[in-house]
């Protein structure tokens, strides 16, 4: 186990649950199972933690009324981004985009994944390749004392900014403040068909530790 893994105190998405079903809406939900960390959250957000029962265990539930999160990225490590496909044996194939993640006795062979993104969709929309998983460990800003939340996401177009946003976070040298919003994007299609879908995007705004980033957290 990593040490970015052991300070794991929950996980994080977006949407809202509504008669028992997660619906798909612009608000940030983060889950833990600490009391301290739920209060501690919702005291930032100001709002009041829920329980909810998830995988057959209850949690707390946090939900911001805001579609973005003034958050704290210790580090580039801290944001990941692997490719996998599943079937019915289970994880199929496991990689970085260059090269095996897994099983052991691949793992730092060439994977054989096209070299760019565009590439790897197409394979991905006729079945023939992985999804990205794009993982984010961070600390809320509001409350960094809690502990880290992990953020999952399968947006092709998230995962597509991963490499520039972690050469931002390794210019800034510090721990980064960063805003993690949740974008909505609209569009018409040929047919005249209106589509509507959300996804994250990550902006770094500059060192934890500058004056200008301590105004921004408050």
């Amino acid at each position: 186990m990593t040490k970015a893994t052991e300070e794991v105190i929950g996980d994080c998405d977006f949407g809202r649950v509504v008669d028992g079903k997660l619906l798909a809406q612009p608000v940030w939900r983060l889950l833990t199972m600490s009391p301290q960390a739920a209060e501690g959250v919702a005291s930032v957000l100001g709002v009041e933690p829920q329980r909810r029962l998830a995988t057959s265990r209850e949690q707390l539930e946090v939900v911001s009324e805001e579609s973005s999160l003034r958050v704290l990225i210790k580090d580039p490590d801290r944001l990941t981004a692997q490719m996998k496909l599943w079937d019915s044996r289970g994880l199929a194939h496991h990689c970085d985009g260059s090269l095996f993640l897994s099983p052991e006795a691949d793992a730092g062979h060439p994977c054989g994944c096209p070299p760019t993104m565009a590439e790897r969709r197409a394979r991905a929309r006729r079945g023939q390749g992985p999804q990205p998983v794009t993982t984010l460990l961070f600390l809320l800003a509001g409350c960094p004392d809690v502990g880290s939340f992990r953020f999952r996401s399968s947006s092709w177009r998230f995962a597509e900014t991963v490499e520039e946003i972690r050469t931002q976070l390794a210019a800034v040298g510090d721990p980064a403040l960063c805003d993690l919003a949740i974008r909505t994007v609209e569009f018409t299609t040929q047919n005249g068909r209106c589509v509507s879908y959300h996804k994250p995007d990550l902006k770094v705004l500059g060192p934890w530790a500058s004056r200008t980033a301590i105004d921004l957290a408050a």
